[in-house]
Parts: structure tokens; sequence; C-alpha cells
């Protein structure tokens, strides 16, 4: 009995450390890196974090091209957000799900090779990397969840 209980009480300890620990959206600067192919969009991201992985770009770049938009560089390339600025928290179980470390938000994002960088701050480090997002596919994707208004609806 008392090693069924251990069990079980280790399993929920792993359960909880696990949703807690991974599925956060860590603080993140996003800025436009110029325009890619028809119908995707460079972004560099830089995460503040102590371990930043491609997951975490990854979903901080999507992140970022959905719900704040990001200011343009030297070549002009502004886009503003994809999503309304109360989308995220009146969809929150689609959100939750779709940023999940594991998220669907990975497919959408892709790191350009070469462009890793890590820059030393008053507070530690920040990591960073060019992504491209495949802005298309996610608007549509976005649309069949509810999360972003189709183009068409407004006329």
């Amino acid at each position: 009995m008392k090693k069924i209980i251990f069990l079980m009480m280790t399993l929920i300890a792993t359960a909880v450390c696990a949703m807690s620990k991974g599925d956060k959206i860590p603080q993140y600067d996003i800025t436009g890196a110029g325009s890619g192919t028809e119908g995707t969009i460079l972004v560099k991201v830089y995460v503040y974090a102590k371990k930043v992985s491609d997951e975490d770009l990854k979903r901080c770049a999507v992140h970022g091209v959905v719900f704040h938009g990001c200011s343009g560089n030297n070549s002009g390339a502004r886009q503003p957000a994809m999503a309304a600025p109360t989308a995220e928290s009146d969809n929150a179980a689609f959100c939750e799900r779709f940023f999940a470390s594991d998220g669907q938000c990975q497919n959408f994002a892709s790191i350009v090779a070469g462009s890793y960088d890590r820059v030393k701050t008053a507070k530690g480090y920040k990591t960073g990397a060019i992504l491209q997002i495949d802005k298309s596919s996610l608007r549509k994707e976005l649309e069949k969840a509810g999360v972003v208004r189709s183009l068409s609806s407004g006329f």
C-alpha cells in the first residue's frame, strides 16, 4: 500500500513540474528581419532565459507574429499582429495547446542556418536567431480555430 501511495505521489509531482516548467512562453523581443519567399516573413527573436532551445525560439517567434507583431528593421519589414489584442485570453485553451513546448506552433517556424546569436545583458544573457515564419499557413490554421478573423470577413 505504501508503494502505491508513493508511486502516485511521484507521478503527480512529476506531472505538476512538467506542466509548470515547459509550457510558459519565456520573455522575448521580436523585430522584423526582412521578407522571405511568398507567404513567409523573417523575424529576429531574442529570448531571455538561462537555457534556450530551438523550440523556445520557434514558440516565441510564432507567438510574437500572432499576438504582438514586429517592429521594422532597416529594410522596413514591419508586421502588425495577426490577432486582436484580446484573442489570446479569449482562446486560452487553444493557445495553451498550440504554444505548448511540443505544440503545433513548431510547424510554422524554421531557424535560418548560421543565424544564432548570444548577447550579454545587464541581467544575464539573451539568445537569438533569425526565423522564417510560414505566415500564410499559420493564418489558415488560426482562422480555422477562430483565433484570427478571415481576411474576407470584413467585406
